[in-house]
């Protein structure tokens, strides 16, 4: 449904910056009202899985079935720092950084740059994006 209308608009004679940018500007106020949606949605599906959980307990199982779907629990154990320097500490001395995901943060690394110390292994590249205002 979206694409329609950046198609409708390839249709026409000529693409212009004018006409692409308000049929841009259409497109990200339908995503943003979508977005709302989904968040609510997110925010009720979250309580009844809390729900489900409190009433699978109460009933002493880790599963159930309905007419549409089944439920059932899954356990996953998963790390929870509560002490970052002993955890930094833990990784650096024994070179565990398996454990970490990898992901530089931006800005960290700008800064780092912008004071002459950039880390080596990692390489700039420009990111080229769009910024679209309403008017």
């Amino acid at each position: 449904m979206a694409s329609s209308n950046v198609v409708a608009l390839k249709k026409t004679k000529t693409v212009t910056i004018g006409s692409l940018a308000d049929s841009m500007f259409v497109l990200r106020e339908k995503k943003r009202a979508l977005e709302v949606e989904v968040k609510d949605l997110s925010k009720q599906l979250e309580e009844a899985e809390k729900q489900m959980l409190e009433l699978l307990d109460a009933q002493g199982t880790t599963k159930g079935d309905g007419k549409k779907a089944s439920v059932s629990i899954t356990e996953a154990v998963v790390p929870n720092v509560t002490d970052w320097d002993l955890f930094w500490a833990f990784v650096i001395k024994g070179k565990h950084t398996h454990l970490l995901q990898n992901r530089v943060s931006a800005p960290a690394w700008r800064e780092m740059c912008e004071l002459k110390k950039a880390p080596p292994g990692v390489e700039a590249f420009t990111k080229r994006t769009i910024n679209l205002r309403n008017k």
